[in-house]
């Protein structure tokens, strides 16, 4: 080894020189790696090959520790990405097992959230080194994590903290409780387990928790007037809960103001589950819930059932003697024929919407049946948000101009995800602007956005591109991303409208998600995680 300094400076960008530095870097020991990298060059600290790969990559991939804080004295540039991957030093230990030097580059305040050139950081890198046959299922056991601003105690926390990054509900995890489904409103959260059970928290007035009293609950509290009843799906909105039990009994809880409950006579309120009046659907095999602020649906595979303010949502004309309520299940006869069959139905507080075996989506809005699209085949998920209700109808609760415009979102067995706006008027299938492909397993929404989870148990939250911009910018866009080689596919296909594209961000700490949930503002969400310990295989 040449112990003379070579002609060179401290900006050196010599390959030579970097392919010598990484050899001895890969095959020295900490004593001729120290001596070699200072009289050799200049830039040895930080000189890098054609892969953009530098000493300190090199030595955080060989655990080579003493070399390691030897670099960290220089003051080299620990976050340095390479050219190939854009894995920092962090992802190359943590992806090696090298744990000192990744505890090392903690110390020093490398951050563990920096992220590759396919939107992975270093701890998802740890999250995805598992064998292939373990795969996530809403079926495991798991764990209930809840974020957001915690306005009205809907996180279910026991504080009214707000909570920036998904955080564990530990009440179930130290009940051993499993979740199953989460539904968040802006005044409570219902929480469905695995074993037909419900819970509820946040403020109890009006009797939406359904624990006989208005009392606001911290933490998810068990409905008592639920026992003895195996509970198959929840449904909730800003004043009432809606409860379906395995053998087709619907109850129903909370503020009466809209006649919403379905109950006769109707009560102002109610503070415990009452069943919904049987011989009004005697007979019917009730196998879903939907509900808004002003309606609640109920359907069987031939028929839907509406109740509530009749603003526009229910699916059929106003009343001809001004009866503005509709407080029993009445039958929506625009959806009655014999070649409907239903499987899907999903309600906001001004909309609501349902698909048929046969691909079929129906919006009821503006007193009309209308279909959207048609033969949309195998879908396993639909949501709606937005409508407009009829001010007229009741003014003390409704705005004039009030509402949002329609979305509907639908996903299908495949992971597609399909998108119907307003401002659209036409049914897209969805794009995500994201450097890797992702797919899809489960879909939230809300007025302001889109939440998935991943079938590797990723979650994501996706915002729509704006849809309107000058032509210039919209000419640099496309331009920018025919050439960034990490943008996606969509962003070519979106100069001819063929589909939706959706710009993502992803979600911290959500690396075993199968179920994510939102509340219609966006304001808190949950996410359903596979017990960690679920795979644990014996090793002996």
């Amino acid at each position: 080894m040449n112990s003379s300094i070579p002609d060179c400076t401290s900006k050196c960008r010599s390959l030579k020189h970097a392919l010598d530095v990484l050899s001895v870097v890969t095959k020295g020991n900490e004593n001729q790696i120290k001596a070699f990298l200072s009289s050799y060059c200049y830039n040895a600290a930080t000189i890098k090959d054609a892969f953009g790969r530098n000493a300190l990559h090199l030595v955080s991939a060989c655990g080579k520790k003493g070399v390691l804080d030897w670099l960290i004295e220089k003051g080299v540039d620990l976050s340095v990405k390479d050219k190939e991957s854009g894995w920092t030093a962090l992802h190359r230990s943590i992806f090696y097992g090298h744990i000192d030097c990744v505890w090392s580059l903690l110390k020093h305040g490398v951050s563990l959230y920096i992220q590759d050139k396919e939107g992975l950081s270093a701890l998802d890198l740890v999250m995805k080194d598992r064998p292939t046959h373990v795969v996530f299922k809403p079926t495991d056991p798991t764990d209930v994590y809840t974020w957001g601003d915690n306005t009205n105690f809907t996180l279910g926390h026991g504080s009214q903290n707000s909570k920036h990054h998904p955080e564990l509900v530990d009440l179930f995890s130290r009940s051993g409780v499993y979740i199953k489904q989460v539904v968040l409103c802006k005044f409570h959260s219902v929480f469905l387990s695995q074993k037909g059970q419900v819970y509820t928290c946040g403020h109890g007035p009006g009797g939406r928790l359904g624990h006989g009293d208005e009392q606001t609950c911290l933490i998810p509290r068990l409905v008592e007037g639920l026992s003895g009843h195996n509970c198959s799906q929840v449904a909730a909105a800003k004043d009432h809960t809606v409860v379906l039990t395995e053998d087709g009994c619907v109850y129903t809880f909370g503020l009466n103001i809209f006649h919403q409950l379905g109950i006769i006579p109707p009560p102002s309120s109610c503070n415990v589950p009452r069943q919904m009046q049987a011989k009004y659907l005697k007979g019917r095999t009730i196998i879903g819930v939907a509900a808004g602020r002003f309606h609640t649906v109920l359907w069987t595979r031939e028929a839907v059932y509406t109740m509530g303010l009749n603003g526009g949502q229910l699916g059929y004309l106003p009343d001809p003697n001004g009866e503005k309520y509709v407080t029993a299940p009445r039958q929506v006869s625009a959806l009655h024929h014999k070649d409907i069959t239903l499987s899907l139905v999903a309600a906001s507080d001004g909309a609501t919407v349902c698909v048929t075996t046969r691909g079929d989506i129906y919006l009821l809005a503006d007193y009309q049946c209308k279909k959207m699209a048609s033969k949309q085949l195998n879908l396993k998920k639909v949501l709606v948000s937005g409508g407009r209700m009829e001010y007229k109808v009741d003014p003390e609760n409704l705005k004039e101009n009030g509402g949002q415009k329609i979305c509907i979102l639908a996903m299908d067995g495949a992971g597609r995800v399909f998108c119907w706006r307003s401002v659209s008027s036409s049914l897209k299938q969805c794009r995500w602007a994201y450097p890797r492909q992702v797919f899809i397993s489960d879909i939230a929404l809300n007025r302001k956005d889109i939440l998935f989870v991943t079938q590797d148990g990723e979650g994501f939250r996706g915002k729509w591109f704006e849809e309107k911009k000058k032509n210039s910018e919209k000419k640099a866009e496309i331009l920018s991303n025919l050439h960034n080689s990490s943008s996606d596919v969509s962003c070519v296909s979106d100069i001819n409208s063929v589909y939706e594209r959706i710009r993502l961000e992803k979600l911290t700490f959500a690396h075993r998600a199968v179920s994510v949930s939102t509340d219609p503002s966006g304001c808190n969400f949950a996410i359903l995680q596979s017990d960690p310990k679920t795979r644990y295989t014996c090793i002996y």
